[in-house]
């Protein structure tokens, strides 16, 4: 009784697991498009790619800077271009990206595997020949948390970000303080010519009480 119990229990997640296989196909759905809980797919140019949530949640604009998706063997990888500052003596490399539209989106400091060579003009070269402004392909396998320097690179010689700073905002003129006119220094004539009568009652008043003074004595 003991070992049906056990057999059964073995059968049961083999019999469910089988229920939604068929379940999928008779809806029309590939359970091979079923995303991973670790990524998210976005888009890069016309192509989806599978973005490691890791990555695009410390690295939010790395999507942003993506140029294309290449297809290599079945497998995505997101191309960036980066212009080269330089390397560091710990080996990680120091480079502005930039958007597709020539945008600065930040610099990154990529740690990579020793030995890794870049592709310039067709031919291969170490970090340690290139010279700041040189123009470069980095790429992000699908899924990955990772940087390598060429398609088809091995998981074991991936790359990581260890460090970013965001572009620099442009600096905002200062205003200058408006300069007054010299019209514009003076009180606004509000009160038109009562003054002036005002004025000259007064001084009317003042040489009548005069005439008055003078004429008792």
């Amino acid at each position: 009784m003991k070992s049906l119990k056990t057999h059964n229990s073995r059968i049961t997640p083999l019999i469910l697991s089988l229920a939604f296989t068929n379940f999928a196909f008779a809806q029309g759905m590939d359970t091979k498009d079923l995303e991973p809980t670790h990524t998210r797919t976005l888009s890069c140019g016309q192509v989806d790619m599978a973005w490691n949530l890791e990555l695009i949640e410390q690295y939010p604009r790395i999507p942003d800077a993506c140029f294309e998706v290449i297809n290599n063997n079945g497998n995505k990888w997101a191309r960036f271009e980066a212009d080269f500052i330089r390397l560091d003596r710990d080996g990680s490399v120091v480079a502005d990206f930039v958007s597709p539209g020539g945008r600065s989106m930040g610099r990154y400091t990529v740690l990579n595997n020793p030995g890794q060579q870049v592709t310039l003009d067709g031919r291969k070269y170490p970090f340690t020949a290139l010279r700041g402004g040189q123009r470069i392909n980095l790429y992000v396998p699908e899924g990955a948390a990772a940087l390598t320097t060429e398609v088809g690179t091995p998981p074991e010689s991936y790359g990581r970000i260890v460090r970013y700073e965001a572009p620099a905002e442009p600096p905002q003129l200062a205003q200058a303080a408006p300069v007054l006119s010299p019209s514009a220094l003076r009180l606004p004539n509000t009160a038109g010519v009562l003054p002036w009568f005002a004025v000259l009652g007064i001084g009317a008043l003042l040489i009548g009480a005069g005439l008055r003074f003078a004429n008792r004595t």
